[in-house]
């Protein structure tokens, strides 16, 4: 018994060393991922989503996405950017797609043209991608 005893507190010991180290050596958050000073030109000001009601008006950092009441231009959600990607092949060749996540999961814009006036919306939070027209976005004030 005694030396069950002390294989169980041996047991305890090494379970508690690994799991000390493996979650001491675990990042506890991302950094986000910076815009490119170029696309950040084409981005930066105010847009808004094309819902006719509710709508958000949406403002880029080059970290983050933030959402705003159209009403009260008071923040409602902000996203962290995870990834920018100039797309490479396709008919949208030359065009941004910026990946972030916010508090459903994980969503994307696309634009429509190099000249990146419409970014429309993808949402990835069920497993695909799905486009969102009330989501997509525009260039200026609602």
């Amino acid at each position: 018994m005694k030396q069950l005893m002390k294989k169980a507190v041996m047991v305890m010991l090494v379970m508690s060393l690994v799991f000390g180290l493996s979650q001491s050596g675990a990042k506890t958050s991302q950094a986000a991922a910076k815009m490119p000073n170029k696309l950040y030109k084409l981005v930066k000001g105010q847009w808004y989503s094309q819902a006719s009601s509710s709508g958000y008006n949406v403002k880029f950092t080059k970290t983050r996405v933030n959402y705003y009441d159209r009403e009260t231009d008071k923040l409602v959600y902000s996203g962290k950017i995870k990834k920018v990607k100039k797309i490479k092949s396709g008919q949208r060749k030359g065009c941004y797609r910026i990946i972030y996540k916010n508090a459903h999961g994980i969503s994307s814009f696309e634009s429509t043209d190099k000249s990146a006036t419409i970014f429309e919306s993808y949402d990835s939070a069920s497993g695909y991608s799905s486009y969102s027209g009330s989501s997509s976005i525009e260039i200026g004030k609602w």
